[in-house]
């Protein structure tokens, strides 16, 4: 019996429906976590990807024109459909190797190459770079990076061939920090399929 002397309850009492609000707040939770978690893997996958389509494209400059693309990108640039000013750009994107530059899936921009006073790219950023001169290890020149993972760690189908670990980069195009780099070398020189 309440105050007002009626026996019949209804409704929630305010207890009952600060737990359902408890409830219902403790899933959206957990079902937000999870739906980030499996946005930021899906991320990692299309840089995998991005890098697959890009060294397909480069084999395919290589083989038809026996040289390779990016040959003026000497002091490292980002690769990004915003930087169509790079020789990688214009070799591959331009000359019909590729139909869009792979851009990493969150990148923003600020510079597409090295800032005009020397500085290097952003180490906390999410972008691709290359680099055509690079002093990474015995014979090799032209080095792509993917910077950052989302997931903390190199995607499996890259672990293999993932040179950042056995190499000396320069900072340019931030090879020496990225978490992925693969390098074409001149052992290459054969322009061969890679």
């Amino acid at each position: 019996m309440n105050l007002f002397g009626d026996t019949k309850s209804s409704g929630f009492t305010l207890v009952e429906l600060l737990v359902v609000i408890a409830i219902i707040s403790l899933l959206s939770s957990v079902v937000l976590t999870s739906l980030s978690g499996a946005r930021a893997n899906a991320r990692d996958s299309r840089r995998a990807s991005d890098f697959d389509q890009l060294r397909k494209a480069v084999q395919a400059y290589i083989t038809d024109n026996t040289a390779y693309p990016g040959l003026g990108d000497n002091a490292g640039v980002r690769v990004s459909r915003d930087c169509s000013m790079t020789n990688i750009y214009t070799d591959l994107v331009d000359a019909g190797y590729l139909q869009k530059m792979p851009t990493d899936p969150v990148d923003d921009p600020q510079t597409c190459g090295r800032n005009i006073d020397g500085d290097r790219l952003p180490e906390d950023g999410y972008f691709y770079g290359w680099d055509s001169s690079n002093p990474g290890g015995d014979n090799t020149v032209f080095c792509f990076g993917i910077n950052r993972f989302e997931g903390g760690s190199v995607p499996e189908p890259l672990q293999d061939l993932n040179w950042q670990n056995d190499n000396d980069f320069g900072p340019d195009a931030n090879l020496d920090e990225a978490a992925f780099v693969y390098c074409f070398t001149n052992t290459d020189s054969t322009f061969s399929p890679l």
